[in-house]
């Protein structure tokens, strides 16, 4: 355990502006508000500096976010390239090592951890000795807060309750995991209605046969590597696609595609930051992905930028299962598209204007990013 937390302790949270992943963040975050645990998540522009940490310009604003909020815990989330993310994590120290800005130097930061993929978290506790403790994203939240240094008198009684369903629910699932009876179950027969696995194949026409056949639910895996590399993510992707599909056991494939995918698909990319998910880069990559699902139905996120002629690519590439857009999200607010709210909104509803003229379903992807990023229950 972690040395204990005291009244004066406060948890920085830092990601960097290339990671656009933030559920972690806002959980770690929302687990210690409940506890009464003071807790400071980076805003843009230090997330941003913490692209370039060694930089002056960028290593004021992290020195000044630490001071102003008076952070004693410093937590280092990447959840991209472990190779990459530890490097950047290493710069970081260094840094903070030349501004002296840990404790033994005179300076406020008392502990640092780090979370990202657990070949990341190796990695980081191999070449960055100051880390305390690491975090790979499988932990439940007893031990979240344990590696943190929250004792048990510190968790509400609702949050006791909580965190006892999440064990039993990890002790469900282990439980299965040791049995094991899941090996032996074979893959639905999904053929045997007009369409199957061919360009007109739906999901409506899915759904109906396995509720005809009795053999509901249809399944799905969402997907997408992430690799420095983009060719090399690529054919990673297709060969995980047609072994999947081989398989036979699942219907849908989810295509997690990069943050340029959907915010700058068809442009130069150069060397802008990917953002994690797989960076398919034109029409015929898409179509590819189509042709190695067999027989599976596909789909992918929307885009964020030109999200009608995107929904229009999706259809006519991987014959897109169902459209699911966000509305309110990836856009200025959350610096994740390049439009404002009501231009987004525009966007948004033209792409809901085609995805009605192909009959199409359509998923309002609404609620859990609302929840994401730190809204109430009533609000989600």
């Amino acid at each position: 355990m972690a040395d204990s937390w005291s009244a004066s302790d406060c948890l920085g949270i830092l990601k960097p502006g290339v990671d656009a992943h933030v559920l972690g963040v806002t959980s770690v975050a929302g687990l210690l508000d409940e506890c009464g645990c003071a807790v400071a998540v980076a805003p843009d522009e230090v997330c941003r500096a913490a692209n370039r940490p060694e930089s002056g310009p960028e290593s004021d604003a992290i020195e000044r976010w630490v001071r102003e909020k008076r952070i004693t815990r410093l937590g280092f989330s990447y959840r991209l390239n472990p190779g990459d993310g530890v490097a950047l994590f290493d710069r970081l120290v260094r840094q903070l090592e030349r501004r002296r800005l840990f404790a033994g130097q005179g300076g406020p930061v008392v502990s640092l951890y780090f979370a990202g993929l657990p070949e990341a978290c190796r990695l980081a506790r191999e070449r960055v000795p100051r880390v305390a403790a690491c975090f790979d994203g499988e932990e439940t939240p007893s031990e979240t807060l344990a590696r943190l240094g929250i004792r048990q008198s510190m968790v509400p009684q609702e949050t006791g309750k909580a965190l006892a369903y999440d064990r039993d629910r990890m002790s469900f699932g282990e439980e299965i995991v040791r049995r094991a009876d899941y090996l032996r179950v074979q893959p639905p027969d999904r053929t045997g209605y007009p369409g199957f696995a061919e360009t007109s194949d739906t999901l409506v026409a899915r759904l109906d046969h396995a509720a005809r056949t009795g053999s509901l639910p249809l399944t799905r895996a969402h997907m997408g590597p992430y690799l420095p590399d983009r060719g090399e993510a690529v054919r990673l992707f297709l060969q995980w696609t047609r072994d999947i599909a081989a398989s036979g056991h699942l219907d849908i494939l989810s295509i997690g595609t990069s943050q340029l995918t959907q915010a700058r698909f068809g442009e130069p990319w150069g060397d802008e930051p990917n953002g994690g998910g797989v960076p398919l880069a034109s029409a015929r990559e898409f179509a590819d992905v189509w042709r190695a699902a067999r027989p599976m139905l596909v789909r992918s996120y929307a885009g964020s930028k030109g999200l009608a002629v995107i929904a229009r690519m999706l259809d006519e590439t991987i014959h897109n299962a169902w459209h699911a857009l966000s509305l309110w999200w990836f856009c200025r607010i959350d610096n994740r598209g390049p439009y404002s709210l009501q231009e987004n909104l525009g966007q948004q509803f033209a792409a809901l204007r085609h995805v009605a003229s192909v009959g199409k379903p359509y998923e309002p992807n609404v609620p859990h990013h609302f929840a994401f990023r730190g809204a109430d229950d009533a609000t989600c």
